[in-house]
């Protein structure tokens, strides 16, 4: 049996690098920097340095699948520089599509989308999200992967390229950041706890998501890959958790007396994020997927993660 091509840009980010190191088959992923190449232990994997802007044919030729993973990843860019978010999100995805579009085999392309085009419809409504949710983006960055989105389907309706989008809910997990609470404010806290460091909550932690580790997103998408096309899919655990929950659990098991501030959000965070979430996750449940790593199953890997870190630099 011929092995699946794959392509993934932004793989040596948090979500592409964990699909590439999941993937079986010809992998090549391409990233702007080499400076997280660490995270790729699969041995099948060849890694491009270089931007998306400069994604040839050639890149992109006899390719099977394209897990589409470079993007921003928060809202904060608009206010330092709007560029960024309009050429990673949109300009980067144009120029695949454009190569996309002449080749006789059109590889499916599979889209890591966001919860953030959907603002803050759960408060307005107080009804789970579903893929037919009112789209609402609160801020730049949701606007343009909604921008995305609606791209895809143009040039599958054009010509003829197959997609896949999976919005999903919060994804966390052991092999983000600690150092960005702007991409990984659980891993950031995990850590800070573990230094016994206190920890200032918005709004004390009162509100509640959907959060994802990513190993169940990486099962969902496997999942998919070969089930859905021309499709989209919310993709979470399913099940709200009151964030103070989390940021209890932690405390609890770092074993630290790190303390809870509770603060204000910025008036900045106020008008572009969200702050509840519930998903209804039935469209891809009755396919037969289901989440099955909870938040305390979730955070005990972050957490035992973390440790073993802290043991390792203490001692160098």
């Amino acid at each position: 049996m011929k092995k699946k091509k794959y392509l993934v840009t932004g793989g040596l980010g948090f979500i592409g690098s964990a699909i590439a190191n999941s993937l079986k088959g010809s992998i090549t992923v391409i990233s702007r920097s080499s400076k997280d190449k660490n995270r790729i232990k699969n041995k099948n994997v060849k890694i491009l340095i270089k931007d998306i802007s400069a994604i040839t044919k050639n890149d992109i030729e006899g390719v099977d699948c394209i897990y589409h993973c470079a993007s921003t990843t928060h809202n904060y860019h608009v206010l330092t520089d709007t560029s960024v978010d309009v050429d990673t999100n949109i300009k980067g995805t144009l120029r695949i599509l454009e190569l996309c579009k002449d080749l006789t085999k059109k590889p499916k392309i599979i889209y890591p989308a966001t919860i953030q085009v959907y603002g803050n419809e759960y408060d307005n409504t107080k009804k789970p999200i579903t893929e037919e949710s009112k789209i609402d983006p609160l801020g730049l960055y949701g606007i343009t992967k909604l921008a995305t989105e609606e791209i895809l389907k143009l040039y599958s309706r054009l010509y003829q390229i197959p997609y896949l989008i999976a919005r999903f809910t919060n994804v966390y997990g052991a092999s983000e950041t600690f150092d960005d609470p702007k991409k990984a404010w659980l891993n950031f806290a995990v850590m800070r706890a573990i230094r016994g460091e206190n920890l200032n909550v918005y709004h004390g932690g009162n509100f509640k998501r959907d959060y994802i580790y990513i190993d169940d997103v990486i099962d969902a998408l496997h999942f998919l890959e070969n089930k859905a096309v021309n499709e989209t899919y919310l993709i979470g655990y399913g099940k709200p958790v009151q964030f103070k929950d989390m940021i209890n659990y932690i405390l609890e098991h770092t074993g630290n007396k790190s303390k809870i501030t509770p603060i204000p959000p910025p008036a900045f965070h106020n008008a572009v994020g969200i702050t509840n979430f519930v998903a209804n996750t039935s469209k891809i449940n009755k396919l037969g997927w289901h989440a099955q790593i909870d938040y305390t199953e979730g955070l005990k890997k972050i957490i035992n993660h973390y440790k073993r870190y802290e043991i390792l630099r203490n001692t160098q």
